[in-house]
């Protein structure tokens, strides 16, 4: 009984030796394609990244759709981003925009459509801010220089956020100074 369990022993040894080169066969032959498929897709070699400013290629977003009941810039900034990912031709784009309008903006571009007939995609953008954007009279640098913390941070920053895209070209230091002067004293002297 003892040579048959040396026996059995040395026959499970000799298994685990064979399944451990096969793991590090198939770990080597897993990291050898990760290199390769690295290198050839745009990414640095043996990091398995894309390049910095677009998606893989094999990534298809799903085109934003809009109502009209939030700011517009939003649903251009991500059609501008799928527009830019995917080839899609100039003339292509209002349609594809106006395909993807829901209930009163798709009734606003109905309008919009017999009023000038097809607009460029610069013209729909500008049509949809005058519609669905801010009032022509307001002035965003100067609601965003009056923003102020009244609650929590967290929701000063969602404010302060929301209106910075209309506010035009800050720099950072200018950006940094708004934020902090409507974070109000002994807060933003702390800061």
């Amino acid at each position: 009984m003892g040579d048959d369990l040396k026996a059995s022993i040395d026959a499970l040894t000799k298994h685990m030796d064979l399944l451990q080169k096969s793991i590090e066969a198939n770990a080597q032959a897993i990291h050898d394609l990760s290199v390769t498929s690295s290198s050839t897709s745009g990414g640095r070699p043996g990091t398995g990244e894309h390049h910095q400013d677009r998606p893989p290629r094999h990534w298809h977003p799903d085109f934003p759709h809009y109502d009209g009941k939030s700011d517009p810039l939003i649903f251009i900034n991500r059609c501008e981003s799928f527009f830019l990912q995917q080839p899609i031709m100039h003339e292509e784009r209002v349609w594809m925009a106006s395909y993807n309008l829901q209930e009163g903006a798709q009734l606003w571009y109905m309008q919009v459509q017999a009023d000038e007939g097809t607009p460029t995609w610069p013209r729909f953008k500008e049509l949809l801010n005058l519609r669905f954007g801010p009032p022509l009279r307001s002035a965003p640098l100067f609601e965003l220089a009056s923003c102020r913390r009244t609650g929590t941070v967290s929701d000063y920053q969602d404010s302060f956020q929301a209106l910075l895209p209309r506010a035009g070209c800050l720099d950072e230091a200018q950006r940094v100074r708004l934020f902090t002067g409507g974070l109000l004293p002994p807060l933003s002297l702390q800061v």
